[in-house]
């Protein structure tokens, strides 16, 4: 069986890196995949990121099926969207796994609410040769709720994170609806963890720039008040969003540190969290390895995700 899974993956962002191999793995085990092609923003990079860091995640045979496909196939992008949509794509009738976080979400506008599905792969959409994975959002607008009344009941299967979202798909796909977790939860649960070279105590922080407001600013300065004589390390989600949030910060926090996760293998990465002694957020991916390995945190919930998977959980 050959797949193809489109998500948005490869966008140096921390999250959808976990989520990549949380969902790769899942798909290996249960899938008897002979390939698999992923579509990515940049496949240079996540080839090199992903031989970096999948001897712990994926087996070398898996490795070798697994292919990159460039996310931007044709110099002009709209292009490569009109070929998808008239019928003439190579991967048109490769079976489709579409998913990362909130794969259907109007809090996003288009194409990354889930329009652009129906749209770009309306033959998998007919023939419902595709699954979806992740989380559903509420429906708050008439054309969203179309778009879930159109979609999901083609799915052949639609495995989703949160019971929110498990209520929302059931409604319209009961029969193949199932509740499995953030695919980056065994990920983070499973990682081998690298005691921290120095014994200095320290809180992770991190704001992205949907939330760097006043008061948000000033709840991560009363945070850090409770913790003087720790390290502050600022750790990007986002490797371009994320860093601009931090000089922001730094204004308030002048021995704030910035962690450059680029330069750290996955593990060392998830190693920092789990040796943290709290830390205060506003992105899932962040808070979620913090709540798993129970240390105190602090929430900043920007989106229903956080207040589903973190506030509720």
């Amino acid at each position: 069986m050959e797949g193809y899974l489109r998500g948005y993956y490869g966008y140096k962002n921390f999250g959808d890196e976990l989520l990549f191999f949380g969902v790769v793995k899942r798909l290996y085990t249960k899938y008897p995949l002979t390939k698999l092609f992923v579509e990515v923003g940049n496949t240079w990079r996540m080839e090199d990121w992903v031989r970096e860091n999948y001897q712990w995640l994926l087996t070398e045979q898996q490795l070798k099926t697994i292919k990159f496909v460039n996310a931007k196939q044709h110099k002009y992008k709209f292009i490569t969207h009109l070929i998808n949509f008239i019928g003439f794509w190579k991967y048109k009738k490769t079976f489709k796994f579409f998913g990362w976080w909130e794969v259907l979400s109007d809090e996003r506008p288009f194409p990354h609410d889930g329009r652009n599905i129906p749209l770009l792969f309306n033959y998998s959409v007919q023939k419902k040769q595709f699954i979806l994975l992740g989380g559903i959002g509420k429906y708050r607008r008439s054309w969203t709720e179309m778009l879930y009344r159109y979609l999901l009941p083609k799915a052949e299967k639609i495995a989703v994170r949160d019971r929110d979202s498990l209520a929302i798909a059931k409604k319209f796909n009961p029969e193949n609806t199932i509740l499995y977790q953030d695919f980056a939860q065994e990920i983070i649960e499973n990682s081998k963890h690298k005691a921290p070279t120095s014994k200095q105590k320290y809180i992770m922080i991190n704001i992205n720039k949907q939330s760097v407001n006043k008061e948000n600013v000033q709840r991560i300065v009363d945070f850090c008040i409770h913790y003087p004589d720790h390290k502050k390390i600022f750790f990007p989600c986002d490797m371009k969003d994320d860093k601009l949030c931090f000089q922001t910060i730094k204004k308030y926090l002048s021995d704030l540190e910035m962690y450059d996760r680029t330069k750290h293998p996955l593990t060392e990465s998830l190693s920092l969290f789990y040796y943290a002694d709290g830390g205060i957020w506003a992105r899932l991916h962040f808070l979620l390895p913090l709540k798993l390995y129970e240390k105190p945190i602090v929430a900043i919930p920007y989106a229903d995700k956080i207040n589903k998977l973190i506030i509720k959980r």
